[in-house]
């Protein structure tokens, strides 16, 4: 296996661990790793990105968020969590670096889940597209 390969696959593994413990952790993102770990065995073994996507627990997640993306619900749901956790360490620490630190990569995400591709909800559930447009209008 060529060094770069190899370098991908151990990397995938890395991701995957963090990932697994984004599921079994509510502080810790499990999609983002388990994306990065899905990138990272596409680019270094076909074998272990087969094997990977046809996890039953994982794959469906995978191929999941690239068809469809998330719903606002989802997008507004993740980005309330962080901030909620952010909130509080923005308000009080006295480290005027972590502080703009903090509110910048707030609104980075932010920036991403606007460009983001919006999924329609499942099962013909409500979003909250509908909430927030005027009376009379449809959500776009």
């Amino acid at each position: 296996m060529k060094p770069l390969k190899a370098l991908f696959v151990l990397s995938g593994f890395i991701f995957l661990a963090l990932g697994i413990g984004g599921i079994l952790l509510p502080l810790l993102p499990a999609t983002p790793f388990l994306l990065a770990a899905s990138f990272c065995f596409l680019r270094g073994s076909e074998g272990f990105y087969r094997l990977f996507m046809a996890n039953p627990h994982i794959g469906p997640r995978i191929r999941r968020f690239k068809e469809r993306g998330l719903s606002l619900r989802e997008k507004l749901s993740i980005y309330l969590v962080v901030l909620a956790m952010l909130l509080p360490v923005i308000i009080t620490s006295p480290v005027i670096h972590l502080r703009i630190t903090l509110v910048a990569l707030l609104l980075v995400k932010a920036l991403v889940f606007a460009r983001m591709k919006t999924a329609k909800p499942e099962g013909g559930g409500k979003d909250l597209s509908a909430h927030l447009c005027r009376k009379g209008e449809k959500p776009a």
